[in-house]
């Protein structure tokens, strides 16, 4: 007698089903993660950036009249200015206030020298932080 190996197609849908039910089950969790880590990086982004400008601040006297200058002098080394969303963060040249929305709404502004949650700056959106 020949001996069959492998599955049946019997085993091979009741596998595909599980893992089906699995990924349902799964899929709000992964993107609650990602909201979280997206969320986690604003802050540390806008952190970075509102600290970078204080310092601007005090050795120039003024606020930068956009985030590209602390790129430029060497105050930070990116010139990439996302919110978790993935839009630009907003910047109030006149206070040196920074912000950005978090992804499941909301927003988070670091004015002076802390992050504030639920409050937006009223400044300016530029596709590179220029608050132009």
């Amino acid at each position: 007698m020949r001996k069959h190996s492998g599955f049946s197609l019997l085993e091979v849908v009741a596998a595909a089903a599980l893992i089906g039910v699995i990924v349902t089950f799964m899929a709000p969790s992964i993107k609650g993660a990602y909201g979280k880590v997206a969320d986690s990086k604003l802050r540390n982004d806008l952190t970075s950036i509102g600290q970078a400008v204080q310092l601007y601040q005090v050795e120039k006297g003024e606020y930068p009249a956009n985030l590209n200058k602390l790129f430029e002098e060497k105050y930070i080394n990116t010139d990439e200015f996302k919110d978790a969303k993935g839009n630009a963060l907003t910047y109030d040249s006149a206070t040196g206030t920074v912000s950005g929305s978090k992804y499941d709404g909301g927003t988070v502004t670091f004015n002076g020298y802390k992050l504030v949650d639920g409050t937006s700056s009223g400044g300016t959106t530029g596709g590179t932080g220029s608050g132009e």
